[in-house]
């Protein structure tokens, strides 16, 4: 049986997360490494999956700049959402998207007879219920080519999302392009310093909703640990961008940004105390880590296009950038 690991759950997945049961089986439960059942290879595609996304045609060969810009078409998402459908996602029709593949569960139109079918065959890991893009890993521009660190660091990121895609219910469609934007390790005159200061640190960056999305994570003191930050990376961009993304919905970070979003009580805290703690850190001499969004620029060409399709400006104005608070 696998290790069971401890996940960072974006609040806003936890209520999607309860809409997807298959009898007594949690589908948004095998998303998460520690519960994964063991690896198989990736399933094939069925058919379906390969000609449209979200029920939308995707015509083969066909340019994403030719699509229109529309949102899901599963009525059971928008009836879910109906208080709030600034979180349903707009995209371009494609097939990089992640995606539950099965209408009737998406729609919560399953009778109990399919429930139990697709029970049996989650347990024999024969269901193929999501699609994933493959994950294209580009490295940092400094530090990272040819550092066997990185490299270790790198397969670590990936192993949980390619373990995910293997547990049983999952197959690989398309894929999607992500960069290291920040590789940080101590040194070693650094890491025998018990007075040192030095960050570690670990963060990617990839295009969506029309801006460049950073996640990252970064720890400093005796028992900071590179691992812990890059598992903090992989877990928040399994849970907060690929789960949200492949119901229909707009990725957890970003959609704090929208002016309709409601702020939890730990948010607003956290946000109180962004301010003298980004402080602290510049007057200890340490690099602001903050995930963040920001506009897509020509830097950012290699990572194009973005997995939902939209250009650069199609999305919410975020101006020079937004730093996050928490995450």
């Amino acid at each position: 049986m696998a290790k069971a690991t401890v996940e960072v759950i974006p609040l806003c997945c936890t209520k999607e997360m309860a809409m997807l049961r298959v009898g007594g089986y949690l589908l948004g439960s095998f998303i998460l490494a520690g519960c994964a059942t063991t690896a198989r290879q990736p399933q094939d595609l069925p058919t379906k999956a390969t000609q449209s996304a979200f029920e939308h045609a995707v015509p083969p060969g066909a340019p994403f700049a030719a699509q229109p810009i529309v949102s899901t078409n599963h009525p059971g998402v928008h009836r879910y959402h109906v208080g709030t459908p600034w979180r349903i996602a707009h995209f371009r029709p494609n097939l990089n998207m992640p995606e539950i593949i099965d209408a009737d569960i998406v729609n919560n139109a399953l009778t109990n007879e399919k429930a139990a079918d697709l029970q049996r065959q989650l347990t024999l890991g024969k269901a193929v219920l999501w699609t994933f893009p493959r994950l294209v890993l580009l490295p940092c521009e400094e530090g990272c080519v040819g550092n066997k660190d990185y490299e270790k660091m790198a397969m670590r990121f990936l192993k949980p999302y390619d373990d995910m895609v293997r547990s049983g219910a999952g197959a690989y469609r398309g894929e999607m392009k992500i960069r290291v934007r920040w590789f940080r390790q101590k040194s070693l005159v650094e890491r025998i310093n018990p007075l040192s200061f030095a960050q570690q640190a670990f963060g990617i960056e990839f295009p969506i909703e029309g801006n460049m999305l950073t996640l990252s994570a970064s720890a400093f003191g005796k028992d900071a640990s590179l691992e812990d930050c890059v598992d903090r990376v992989a877990g928040l961009f399994r849970m907060g961008v690929i789960f949200p993304m492949s119901l229909g919905l707009r990725n957890h970070f970003t959609m704090t940004l929208d002016p309709q979003y409601d702020a939890g009580v730990m948010e607003r805290v956290n946000t109180a105390v962004a301010s003298p703690v980004r402080g602290l850190n510049k007057l200890l001499g340490q690099t602001d880590y903050s995930s963040r969004v920001e506009p897509i620029t020509a830097a950012h060409r290699a990572l194009l296009p973005a997995i939902d399709g939209l250009q650069a400006g199609e999305g919410q104005d975020i101006g020079s950038g937004r730093l996050f608070d928490s995450f």
